[in-house]
C-alpha cells in the first residue's frame, strides 16, 4: 500500500482527528475559492456562491456529489430561477398573485428540504424566490443579471465543492463504514415534514410581503438570515438556543466589520483572498471542533459571508458601507425568525 493511501485508510481516534483537520481544511478551502472566482470575475452576488459551498460542505463527514447529483442540481437550479425570474416579471403589476404564487414556491422547496433533497437543489430556489422579487421591484433592469448571476453561482459552489472533497477527501476505514446519501439532509416523514414546510412558509411570508410590496435596501440581508435559520436541522428550543442563534449572529457580524476595514487598508485581491482564507479557517475550525456549539459557529460563518459579501459587491439599492445597520438588521432578522419559532413550536412538534 503507498504511502498516500496509508494516510487514507485509518481508523479510531487517528481517523476522527484526522477527519476532523480535513473537514476544516475542506471547509476553509472552498469557499474561499468560490471567493476567489466571483471576486476576480466581479460577479454580482458575491456572497451566494460561497454561501452556497459552505451549506454543502459544512456537513463534516458528508461525501462529495457525484457527477450525476451534479448535474441534476445544476438543471434544478437553473429551471426553479428561471421560473421564479418568469414569474416576477409576469406579476410584478399584481402583487397579490406573486406573493400567493411565491408562498407555494416556498413552502415545495422547505418541504423538499425536510425530505432530505439536496441543499444546492433547495436552497438556491428560496434565495431566487426571496431576492429577483425585492430585486426586481428596486431595479427592474438588472433582475435578470442577477437570476443568471444564481445559476452561475450555483455552478461555482459545485465545483468549489468537488475541487474541496479533491484535495481534502474525507478519510475511510479500513472497513468501509455506511455514509449517508450525499447532499441530503435527515428525511422527516411526509406529514412532519409538510408541517414543518407550512410553518417555515408562514414565518417568512410577512417579512417577504412586507419587502415586496414595500422594497428597501435592508431586504436582501434580512431574508437570506430568515431562510437560512429556518433551514437548521436542528434549530433547539427555549432561551438557550435563541440566544446562541444571536449570539452567532453577532460573532458574524462583528467579524465581518472588521474584516472589511481590514481589506481596505490592504486594497488587493491576493490580500483579500489570504485574509478571507485565514478567517475562513478560523471559523471552519471551530465548526469541526465545537461539538453542541457547532450550529452557533455555523450561523457566524453564513452571517459573515452574506455581508462580507454584500459588502465587497453590493446588490442594486445597498450600500458597501452600512456594516453597522447591517448588523442590526442581522440581528433583527434573527429575533423575528426566532419568535416566530417560538410561537410555532408546539404545533411543529405534534406527534405525526
Amino acid at each position: 500500500m503507498s504511502s498516500e493511501a496509508s494516510a487514507i485508510y485509518l481508523s479510531g481516534t487517528d481517523r476522527a482527528v484526522e477527519g476532523l483537520r480535513r473537514a476544516a481544511l475542506r471547509l476553509a478551502f472552498g469557499v474561499a475559492a468560490c471567493f476567489t472566482v466571483v471576486e476576480a470575475l466581479d460577479w454580482e452576488a458575491t456572497f451566494l456562491a460561497p454561501l452556497l459551498a459552505a451549506n454543502m460542505l459544512a456537513k463534516l463527514e458528508r461525501p462529495s456529489p457525484s457527477l450525476a447529483q451534479g448535474l441534476t442540481v445544476i438543471v434544478l437550479i437553473a429551471a426553479s430561477t428561471g421560473i421564479v425570474l418568469v414569474l416576477t416579471t409576469a406579476f410584478m403589476s399584481n402583487p397579490t398573485v406573486l406573493i400567493l404564487t411565491l408562498a407555494l414556491l416556498v413552502y415545495v422547496s422547505f418541504y423538499a428540504h425536510r425530505r432530505g433533497v439536496p441543499e444546492l437543489a433547495t436552497l438556491l430556489p428560496q434565495i431566487s424566490a426571496v431576492m429577483l422579487p425585492t430585486i426586481a421591484i428596486l431595479s427592474p433592469a438588472t433582475a435578470g443579471s442577477v437570476a443568471a448571476s444564481i445559476v452561475m453561482a450555483g455552478i461555482v459552489a459545485l465545483m468549489g465543492v468537488w475541487a474541496a472533497h479533491a484535495i481534502f477527501p474525507v478519510p475511510v476505514v479500513a472497513e468501509p463504514e455506511a455514509l449517508p446519501a450525499a447532499g441530503t439532509t435527515r428525511a422527516a416523514d411526509p406529514a412532519t415534514a409538510a408541517r414543518h414546510a407550512l410553518c417555515d412558509t408562514l414565518i417568512l411570508l410577512p417579512v417577504l410581503t412586507w419587502f415586496i410590496l414595500d422594497a428597501t435596501q435592508v431586504s436582501i440581508v434580512v431574508l437570506i438570515v430568515i431562510v437560512t435559520l429556518l433551514r437548521l436541522p436542528d434549530r433547539g428550543q427555549g432561551q438557550q438556543a435563541a440566544l446562541g442563534l444571536i449570539l452567532g449572529n453577532l460573532i458574524g457580524g462583528t467579524a465581518a466589520a472588521g474584516f472589511y476595514n481590514l481589506v481596505l487598508v490592504g486594497g488587493s485581491l491576493l490580500f483579500f483572498i489570504t485574509a478571507f482564507f485565514a478567517a475562513s479557517l478560523i471559523f471552519a475550525g471551530r465548526i469541526a471542533v465545537a461539538a453542541d456549539r457547532a450550529p452557533v459557529y455555523a450561523i457566524a460563518f453564513a452571517t459573515f459571508i452574506l455581508l462580507v459579501g454584500l459588502g465587497m459587491s453590493p446588490l442594486p439599492g445597498t450600500s458597501g458601507e452600512a456594516f453597522v445597520s447591517r448588523l442590526l438588521n442581522v440581528l433583527l432578522a434573527s429575533a423575528y425568525a426566532i419568535g416566530g419559532l417560538s410561537l410555532m413550536e408546539r404545533w411543529r412538534h405534534l406527534p405525526s
